[in-house]
């Protein structure tokens, strides 16, 4: 029975060493977190001292360990992780802050992907500018999660807390730092024009020049991704080959984010709109991965020397954003 649970708790250990960037030590981090000396933390390294059930907790809790990956799989069930969203302001800033947390973590490994199946537009193109930002930040905490403080008001800039836009902004920073294969559909651009049409034809909007401003970022948004698929980069100053972008003419379906670390793999599945319920489960994870890589073989490449197909999606995506430029002006 002691045996068992010694291997338990080393597969435990193993999985907070896959958790942890490179540059933290697990003694260090074991000691400083459950406030016992390097000696202690060493013993339950090496399965002498057991961990009790409150420090398994506080591990977890920091570092999204899925429980059903310590103690094995249990026919079909799978343990998720998300942040609740409705009831208030405070919350969703947590889920930004769990966000950009996500991301800066995967950015202190040298060895990191992230794959972004892309249904409506990724939420992160969403922050590519502050306009941008507070505009989805305000249609999602008052058309989709309801808060009660919002509901009534009109959009304008400068209405949501500057902290909360400068949060969502930084999550889009972090990302373009983070090598990623993207796949997008022909109406996946329209999430967020059809938003804007939406508030303007209801009178949401204080000023219609707002949406003016609004739609112009959308635009400088799009030929932002494009020239990343020209160039197959994120960023100008990208060594190699940072960003990969995929044509469906499969309907998705759904929004999906599959991320490897080192060996440390991260499956992302929405709902509510907005969130998403996170899972490092093994199984789960490699089916994630399967339906991921299948997508992209149904797929058209139309990044880097796909000159013809590129040049025909983002002709269909800027019809889009046209039309609601035309649409807006004729409101």
């Amino acid at each position: 029975m002691k045996e068992k649970e010694k291997s338990v708790q080393d597969i435990f250990i193993q999985k907070l060493k896959e958790s942890l960037p490179p540059s933290i030590g697990i003694a260090e981090e074991i000691g400083e977190l459950l406030n016992v000396s390097i000696d202690s933390a060493y013993r339950r390294i090496r399965g002498e001292t057991e961990l009790s059930l409150n420090e398994i907790h506080k591990i977890t809790k920091k570092y999204g360990i899925s429980l059903d990956n310590i103690f094995s799989n249990l026919g079909d069930t799978v343990t998720f992780t998300y942040t609740k969203l409705t009831d208030s302001e405070t919350n969703f800033e947590k889920y930004l802050c769990r966000l950009y947390k996500n991301l800066k973590t995967m950015n202190s490994f040298s060895e990191k992907k992230l794959f972004y199946v892309a249904e409506e537009l990724p939420i992160f193109y969403s922050f590519y500018t502050k306009k941008l930002a507070e505009f989805k930040l305000f249609y999602w905490q008052r058309s989709v999660l309801n808060l009660p403080n919002l509901q009534g008001a009109k959009f304008e800039f400068g209405i949501i807390s500057k902290h909360l836009v400068e949060l969502a902004h930084n999550c889009f920073n972090e990302y373009k730092n983070i090598p990623s294969i993207e796949i997008w559909s022909d109406v996946t651009i329209l999430t967020i024009t059809k938003q804007i049409e939406f508030y303007l034809e209801s009178g949401v909007f204080k000023d219609k020049e707002d949406a003016f401003k609004l739609i112009e970022n959308v635009k400088e948004m799009a030929a932002h991704v494009q020239q990343c698929a020209e160039t197959n980069r994120k960023q100008k100053s990208d060594v190699n080959e940072t960003f990969q972008l995929y044509n469906s003419d499969v309907v998705l379906g759904t929004n999906c984010i599959y991320t490897k670390v080192g060996d440390f793999n991260v499956a992302y599945i929405s709902f509510n709109t907005l969130n998403s319920l996170s899972t490092n489960n093994s199984e789960f994870c490699e089916e994630t991965e399967h339906w991921v890589k299948n997508i992209i073989r149904k797929s058209t490449l139309i990044s880097g020397i796909a000159e013809k197909q590129r040049y025909q999606f983002f002709n269909t995506m800027h019809k889009h954003i046209e039309f609601s430029y035309q649409k807006i002006n004729s409101f």
